[in-house]
């Protein structure tokens, strides 16, 4: 009998010792300190999973061990309530803190889409309608030279062609400044993986962004933004003009527009029909199809292009001057 009584005995004691390890661990990684003692932004994408946002926090030595952030978000059950969005984790002291900030949001997070090829105004135009910003601020920060320095870059007077095509899910709370830096910093990601130093012309990053946006600018579809950054390169290298529509519909107000042939001799820099090579800057923003093809044309040697038809989005690429006129002629037919 007392050998029983001292078996049960040591099993309770063997199981509260178990146990209070259990409580003790879970409380030492719930409360795992965070290294952020001043503003930290950091932005959680749409769908991204714990073990990449710990490996992110981890890389910024936000925490000290990613797997105590994934078993943290494993013990609360909320590994797949995390919401996307950007946010400020300076007030966040532990894993606890950090976890309840990302996955309890005190601000509803707004869904806002910018597709490819917009411009600083569009966008701004779409971030003001989502009551995100105020248009004069967001556009004036955007040629604010001290402030594109602080974005890191220099040499350049507009983020024309740096705020990323992208999902954002933008907080209400959110200053003009740090929805701007939200999509620089999206940019600098997409870009960071690109090999940019190796083009044939050693273009600068301004400039591959410059012809990107020409090649959005006027591609209709991606499968041909590699045929028609050829004819661009062709022209480069023929030292032709570049002749591109879409820089002229740039500096014409409102939307676009059938252009006329007096809108082909407006006084800008970004005539491309009057002034030779790249325009002073983007036109747009570029998605990474448009920047890929301008880092790496198909092998043509098409110098001309012009829509099959007025309903069709397809363009008829040609090499010489009668082929292509054949080809216009076609085109200006459909608009009757």
């Amino acid at each position: 009998m007392n050998f029983i009584i001292t078996q049960y005995k040591l099993i309770t004691f063997f199981l509260t010792l178990i146990f209070l390890s259990v409580v003790f661990a879970y409380f030492s990684i719930l409360e795992n300190s965070i290294n952020c003692n001043s503003e930290c932004e950091f932005v959680i994408e749409n769908n991204e999973m714990a073990y990449h946002i710990a490996q992110r926090l981890d890389s910024l030595e936000y925490i000290n061990n990613p797997n105590l952030f994934i078993i943290a978000s494993k013990i609360l059950f909320v590994d797949r309530n995390i919401k996307p969005g950007t946010y400020d984790l300076s007030k966040a002291k532990n894993i606890r803190n950090l976890l309840n900030i990302i996955t309890v949001a005190n601000n509803d997070y707004i869904k806002v889409t910018i597709p490819e090829g917009w411009n600083i105004d569009q966008v701004a135009l779409k971030l003001k309608e989502k009551d995100l910003i105020n248009i004069k601020i967001f556009s004036g920060l955007c040629m604010n030279i001290a402030f594109i320095e602080s974005m890191g870059f220099s040499g350049i007077s507009s983020l024309e062609g740096f705020l990323y095509p992208e999902t954002y899910f933008l907080g209400s709370n959110q200053t003009e400044k740090q929805i701007i830096k939200t999509m620089v910093d999206q940019f600098k990601k997409v870009i960071s993986l690109e090999d940019i130093s190796n083009n044939k012309y050693n273009f600068s990053l301004h400039e591959i962004i410059t012809l990107a946006s020409i090649v959005q600018g006027e591609s209709m579809l991606e499968e041909e933004m590699k045929t028609i950054a050829s004819v661009f390169h062709n022209r480069i290298n023929k030292n032709m003009f570049l002749d591109a529509n879409a820089t002229i519909q740039y500096v014409i107000p409102g939307k676009n527009r059938r252009l006329r042939n007096k809108d082909l001799e407006i006084e800008s820099p970004y005539n491309t029909y009057k002034n030779k090579h790249l325009p002073p800057g983007p036109i747009n923003s570029p998605g990474i199809s448009a920047i890929r093809a301008t880092l790496e044309p198909e092998k043509t040697n098409y110098i001309y292009f012009v829509k099959e038809n007025i309903n069709s989005r397809k363009h008829i690429f040609s090499s010489n001057i009668r082929t292509h006129e054949k080809a216009r002629k076609i085109y200006l037919k459909s608009l009757k």
